[in-house]
């Protein structure tokens, strides 16, 4: 297994690169048909304070959070989930996405 990589909790708040609004984490390590072709992202959040929004998720990476606003709840269970996540992203057969570049 790579590198253990360590992801902000759910229900974490922080703005993206490029944007001055606040969005709210709500998943972590997805898998994200764009067009043709899959990519995986580190993060899936909504509009902070709004939410979710039809069911449009804003996809990111964690090299694209520019500010951490709150870190959310963490535990041993969070721990277990981030173990998890690293071994899929270390089998995902999808390159990782990049948001800047999805248009």
């Amino acid at each position: 297994m790579g590198k253990e990589k360590k992801f902000l909790p759910l229900g974490s708040i922080c703005v993206v690169e490029g944007n001055n609004k606040k969005v709210m984490i709500i998943a972590r390590a997805l898998a994200v048909k764009v067009r043709d072709k899959t990519y995986y992202f580190d993060y899936g959040a909504s509009l902070y304070p709004e939410g979710m929004i039809g069911d449009s998720l804003i996809y990111f990476n964690q090299d694209n959070i520019a500010e951490i606003i709150h870190e959310g709840y963490k535990d041993e269970e969070n721990k277990e989930m981030e173990m998890n996540i690293t071994k899929w992203i270390d089998q995902c057969p999808f390159p990782k996405g990049d948001p800047l570049n999805l248009k």
